[in-house]
């Protein structure tokens, strides 16, 4: 799961956010965001979340 992490954390800094705002985007608390940039998360739910608010496939997400 460290690569989905990583895979997060570059979705939110190629979109020039912070934590907060794409916390704010997806509906997830800053400290959620911090945790999925951190361990990732194995949620499908959040993955497609991630991939339908920011336009990735999910693919690019677990990979």
């Amino acid at each position: 799961m460290e690569k989905i992490a990583q895979n997060i954390k570059n979705i939110r800094l190629i979109n020039q956010l912070t934590q907060v705002e794409m916390g704010n985007l997806l509906g997830y608390s800053e400290r959620q965001i911090r945790r999925f940039e951190t361990i990732g998360t194995s949620s499908l739910a959040v993955i497609k979340r991630i991939s339908e608010v920011f336009n990735v496939s999910i693919m690019e997400i677990l990979s």
